[in-house]
């Protein structure tokens, strides 16, 4: 019983078995979702990069100077509160995917088991 359990692993399939093709899948498509998160995320901080930048180059005397630190706090919260968020959602990305990885292997499991024995 155990050497047909070798053999048959052994055995050139010709198709993939489907819970593999379900789980690369499943694995691009979140790593998709996790790109065009990262890169939304990336011009967002671009953005504001540039925006300081140009604020910036617009100091011209006393008045805009003072003018632009005081709202140097107001962008550091923007920028905390879009981290936070990012990661969030980050977050809530992971879990799904694992939940989605998880409920895959069951069924698989659940499905290869009695077959074996």
């Amino acid at each position: 019983m155990v050497v047909d359990l070798f053999s048959k692993a052994l055995e050139t399939p010709k198709t993939l078995p489907q819970p593999l093709v379900k789980a690369n899948k499943l694995f691009v498509e979140n790593m998709e979702k996790l790109l065009v998160l990262q890169m939304n995320s990336l011009k967002s901080y671009l953005d504001i990069g540039l925006n300081q930048m140009r604020a910036a180059a617009e100091i011209t005397d006393l008045q805009s100077l003072q003018d632009f630190y005081k709202r140097q706090a107001e962008i550091a919260q923007t920028v905390q509160q879009k981290l936070m968020s990012d990661a969030k959602v980050m977050s809530e990305m992971a879990t799904r995917f694992k939940t989605e990885m998880d409920g895959l292997t069951k069924a698989t499991l659940e499905d290869v088991l009695p077959k074996a024995a």
